[in-house]
């Protein structure tokens, strides 16, 4: 089976910048890790001559073609009809999934708009793709060794038939393009930093495709290793020594998940509690450790305490600290910290002060100043960083740096 695969998005919104194009990314990367690189994305608009010309053009090149959006039952969602004209196919009723539909709306105590009978309608020579969390089914097609598959543009119905359909039906069809994709998650260090730590060892794994993958709460390194290295483990493990040798204190997880997952299982493995007390982050660490199902083993509760007077009253921050040192100060940040942890009676109390921007700002104190605070068993610590000057981007970098300034204490990390 070749190996070429493309993406063909459709969409006006895809195209007017209205929305942006994170399913083709999503796909790519999947389709990537999976052994089959994407050469070709086309976005096309939701016109029936241009999505047959993006087929035409896919159909010349490409084994594996991946459709996107125009699905659901409404005047501009075109595409299960033209993809049933190009592949000289009828659309017939199909009951089962017309019951599936039809009970998705009674579970939320809905009538089902008569609109929603169509999406029922599907190409008779097409296989059908199951949409567990949705109502429009995906579909696939086949031409002689070509396989193209049809998803909706709803981006959490699309990654579940990728999962699910897409990539065991092409690992049935092409065993042989199994690759190992490898990821280390690391936060506070940067880019630069990251690669001058390791830039002269990477040219002993010059089999190995590494990239380095930014993000304002930190660097994913990802490792793919193809088929005739997946199996040379004492290579990679070699590989692995050097990066661990370099970074490892940085890197909090070699899973597809995020710091407040890791640091949830950190705390419920050591039977630990946290409490959070916020002001520049506004609720955005809460917010972040309650994503994680299960939180409630170990964390109790916090508080949003924006202004001072908050700070005084529920945190019992002295007025004569607010006074003489601000509210964005390590002394402050050091009584919200033993105040919610006294307040929840918990093992940890974590704290956040600053100024996200862009006013507030003196001289001595700009933009992206932030204090963290975490006080655990005897230790209070307090942590002074200098972010930069976006408000959402110095919430979020708050918010991670104090998770890892947990996760480090906790775990015995260097932290000063």
């Amino acid at each position: 089976m070749d190996k070429k695969a493309e993406i063909i998005s459709i969409g006006n919104e895809l195209l007017n910048g209205n929305t942006v194009n994170t399913n083709a990314s999503y796909m790519a990367r999947r389709l990537h890790e999976n052994g089959m690189p994407v050469t070709w994305i086309q976005t096309v608009r939701d016109e029936a001559g241009a999505i047959q010309a993006a087929l035409d053009i896919a159909l010349k090149r490409s084994q594996v073609i991946l459709v996107t959006g125009g699905l659901g039952p409404t005047h501009d969602d075109i595409t299960k009809q033209v993809l049933a004209d190009y592949f000289r196919s009828q659309l017939v009723f199909h009951e089962e999934i017309f019951e599936k539909i039809k009970k998705r709306f009674e579970k939320r105590g809905l009538q089902m708009p008569e609109l929603n009978r169509g999406m029922a309608l599907v190409p008779h020579n097409a296989e059908i793709i199951p949409n567990n969390l949705g109502t429009a089914p995906g579909l696939i097609f086949k031409r002689d060794s070509q396989l193209i598959f049809v998803m909706p543009g709803v981006p959490r119905e699309l990654e579940a038939m990728i999962e699910l359909t897409v990539i065991p039906r092409l690992r049935q069809e092409c065993p042989e393009c199994r690759v190992q994709t490898d990821i280390f998650r690391t936060t506070g260090i940067t880019e630069s930093a990251f690669y001058e730590k390791i830039a002269q060892e990477l040219s002993f794994f010059p089999q190995y495709e590494i990239a380095f993958l930014p993000k304002v709460t930190g660097v994913d390194l990802r490792v793919v290793r193809q088929s005739e290295e997946v199996q040379n483990h004492e290579i990679f493990e070699k590989f692995k020594n050097v990066l661990y040798n370099a970074v490892g204190e940085f890197i909090y997880t070699t899973q597809e998940l995020e710091l407040e997952a890791i640091l949830g299982n950190m705390l419920r493995g050591k039977k630990l509690t946290i409490a959070v007390a916020e002001s520049l982050t506004g609720g955005l660490i809460q917010d972040k450790l309650t994503a994680v199902p299960g939180s409630s083993e170990y964390f109790l509760g916090g508080v949003v305490a924006y202004s001072n007077a908050s700070k005084v009253k529920l945190l019992g921050v002295l007025q004569q600290s607010l006074d003489e040192h601000g509210a964005v100060s390590e002394q402050v940040a050091r009584e919200m910290a033993a105040g919610v942890r006294e307040k929840f009676t918990s093992h940890i109390g974590l704290s956040t002060t600053g100024i996200a921007g862009p006013t507030g700002t003196t001289i001595a104190k700009p933009v992206g100043l932030v204090y963290i605070g975490v006080a655990y068993q005897s230790t209070m610590l307090v942590r002074k960083y200098q972010f930069g000057v976006d408000r959402l981007m110095n919430k979020q970098r708050a918010a991670q740096a104090g998770l890892e300034l947990v996760r480090r204490m906790i775990a015995g990390l260097p932290y000063e």
